[in-house]
C-alpha cells in the first residue's frame, strides 16, 4: 500500500508539472494583437520561413507582372 501511495504522489507530481508546461506552451502559441493573418496557425521556425520565402515570391511575381505590362 505504501508504495502504491507513493507511486501516486509521484505521478500527481509529473501531471502538475505536465499540465504547467502545457499551459506555458499553449500561452506562447497564442497570437498577439497585431500578429497579420499569414502566420496564423505557424507553429515552427521552418514553417515561418517557408511562408515568408512563399509571400516573398508573390511579391516578386507580382512587381515582374506590373513592370511586364
Amino acid at each position: 500500500l505504501g508504495q502504491k501511495t507513493s507511486e501516486i504522489a509521484r505521478l500527481t507530481e509529473e501531471r502538475k508539472k505536465l499540465q504547467e508546461e502545457l499551459g506555458a506552451l499553449q500561452l506562447s502559441m497564442t497570437p498577439m494583437e497585431d500578429e497579420p493573418e499569414a502566420a496564423h496557425g505557424l507553429t515552427t521556425r521552418s514553417e515561418l520561413i517557408e511562408r515568408i520565402r512563399v509571400l516573398g515570391q508573390d511579391v516578386l511575381d507580382g512587381v515582374k507582372f506590373g513592370f511586364d505590362n
